[in-house]
């Protein structure tokens, strides 16, 4: 049996340890209270606003960039994103490109000091953007006032009122529009592909136009050039004309052969009374001339010939002895007793 003594300090000692029980138990209620609370929000910045903070996260961060202990703390303690209300309008800043920088600062020292000043310039950069969008809202809203005021005064009444001109102006260019639209809509889908073949197609056009000009500038100047040639051409018989072609081709000019054949074969012709004496025609009108004949095979002989002066003499293309022999073969056609 236990003594009344042992039994009355062995009830302080429970009531004791109930009490601190009972103390311990609000405190541990605190505790899990404040690991359950959800985080509270960041606050919602305005323009000023925001540019003080990430002026303050500037100063800081020199300090933070001593180690990496104070660059994670400095880290942890930035939010996912700033939240800016910039004249009724919600802006969500993301900080993923000034926490990416001080990560790389933590895990890599070499990098740190690199990786600090890039940081410190992203919030400078951040900080002028801010100031110049803060700027621009601002403007826009005292703009619209002072352009309605100058354009009320009487010297600018005229560009208010828009002539039926102007209407009828702006509603072709509307029209062009929505049809160039609808068609660089099917190629592709890309507006900047489709212009790029419309210039390709306007640039084909113009080359195709400057060719024909050129093409029939040059034939103009060719038919011009025949014609002078037919004047100039000296009054001779075939029989000279025959002479003149061997002797160019005794000496190896082809080109003059063809050419001296050729004029003895129209000598021929005037003198038999196939084609008038006319110097002011071209090969090309003693041909036509000739057609009109019924004698196929002189015809033909002629036709030869022309062909052949206009390739060589007026073409440059060149000349070779066949060439020179067949003309010799097409005068006998048309008449020409070669020796």
């Amino acid at each position: 049996m236990r003594p009344a003594g042992f039994a009355f300090a062995n009830g302080w000692q429970v009531a004791g340890a109930l009490w601190l029980v009972l103390l311990a138990i609000p405190h541990g209620m605190a505790r899990a209270t404040q690991a359950t609370a959800p985080p509270s929000s960041p606050a919602i910045y305005d323009a000023s606003s925001f540019i003080q903070e990430l002026t303050r996260l500037k100063t800081e961060l020199d300090s933070a960039g001593k180690s990496a202990d104070t660059l994670r703390a400095y880290r942890e303690a930035l939010p996912e994103t700033w939240p800016i209300d910039a004249d009724g309008r919600r802006f969500d800043v993301p900080t993923d490109a000034l926490v990416s920088r001080l990560t790389q600062a933590e895990k890599h020292p070499e990098l740190r000091r690199q990786q600090v000043d890039q940081a410190r310039e992203y919030l400078d950069a951040l900080a002028a953007e801010v100031g110049s969008l803060s700027g621009h809202l601002a403007g826009a809203d005292t703009a619209r006032p002072k352009l309605d005021a100058i354009l009320s005064r009487p010297e600018y009444t005229h560009a208010r009122k828009e002539s039926w001109f102007d209407r009828l102006r702006d509603r072709i260019d509307d029209i062009l529009s929505e049809a160039l639209d609808r068609l660089f809509s099917r190629v592709g889908g890309q507006k900047s592909l489709g212009y790029a073949l419309l210039w390709i197609g306007v640039a084909g056009a113009a080359i195709l136009i400057a060719y024909s000009v050129f093409r029939n500038w040059f034939h103009a100047a060719r038919v011009a050039e025949m014609a002078l040639g037919a004047v100039s051409v000296p009054l001779l018989s075939w029989q000279e004309w025959i002479f003149a072609s061997r002797e160019a081709a005794a000496r190896g000019d082809y080109r003059m052969a063809v050419h001296c054949a050729y004029w003895a074969g129209i000598a021929r012709l005037q003198d038999s009374g196939a084609l008038a004496r006319d110097r002011a025609k071209t090969p090309r009108e003693y041909l036509q001339a000739l057609t009109k004949s019924k004698v196929a095979d002189r015809n033909r002989a002629l036709a030869q010939l022309t062909s052949r002066l206009e390739r060589i003499w007026y073409g440059y293309d060149q000349a070779t002895e066949a060439d020179f022999r067949d003309s010799l073969a097409q005068l006998e056609i048309l008449g020409c007793r070669l020796p």
